[in-house]
């Protein structure tokens, strides 16, 4: 199985085929692990929710089908910041998500793992496994979801810093040598500040620029200058 930068790797490479990089992750996730389908779910601390990446129409329809209903493993776990994972839905589950269970046993899916993608105390949504044969992931597919899952959460925060305001430049175009200089310098005080190592420190900010809709360069000038304290939160997923 491959690790986190592997995964990176390879969906990189596979970048420019017209697909977006979450769907892509999907795709090679479902791809890797034998899976029916997998998709990527954006949620934030309001509950604004987002499909932002599927490995295709069934995943698709998976995901979206939990927002019209308003419950599912995609949605627990991005909400309480856990791991979701049932091995038979044809079983207890149907209880707790009893329309989202029976919908998703008739389109032949009996297994479940939802991922938590969060940083720090930051959430940013979830990434869910569909299986068509009932059991547990075993402990390889595992380590593997879990290295997809903070593929995932790369992926989404390198997302969020290409979104500029219509008619501007990327920092990264217009002020190269300033961007990189800030970003630079807001890390490492935020590594010393929040008692974080550097690449630590470099996701809670990207992870605060997330959350608030903001750019990578404006959170780190705003750390620098004092006004925005980031803190690193212990994730309680065991």
């Amino acid at each position: 199985m491959r690790t986190t930068t592997q995964i990176l790797a390879a969906i990189g490479a596979a970048d420019g085929t017209g697909r977006s990089l979450p769907d892509l992750l999907c795709v090679d996730c479902a791809r890797s692990l034998d899976l029916a389908g997998a998709g990527i779910t954006l949620m934030n601390d309001d509950g604004s929710q987002a499909v932002v990446g599927t490995s295709g129409p069934l995943a698709s329809w998976l995901e979206e089908l939990q927002f019209d209903l308003g419950e599912g493993p995609s949605l627990d776990a991005a909400r309480t910041n856990r791991t979701v994972d049932h091995d038979d839905l044809d079983s207890a589950v149907r209880a707790r998500w009893s329309a989202f269970s029976s919908s998703a046993l008739a389109a032949g899916i009996r297994a479940v793992t939802a991922l938590p993608l969060q940083v720090g105390g930051v959430r940013l949504g979830s990434l869910c496994l569909y299986r068509s044969t009932p059991g547990r992931l075993d402990p390889d597919r595992t380590t593997a979801a879990r290295a997809y899952g903070a593929a995932a959460v790369v992926v989404l925060l390198r997302l969020q810093e290409q979104v500029w305001p219509r008619g501007t430049l990327p920092p990264e175009l217009g002020e190269p040598v300033a961007y990189r200089a800030v970003v630079h310098q807001a890390t490492g005080f935020l590594s010393v500040t929040a008692s974080v190592a550097i690449a630590d420190a470099l996701l809670l900010m990207r992870a605060h620029a997330f959350a608030t809709e903001q750019s990578l360069v404006h959170v780190a000038r705003e750390v620098l200058a004092g006004r925005v304290h980031i803190h690193p939160e212990e994730n309680e997923d065991d």
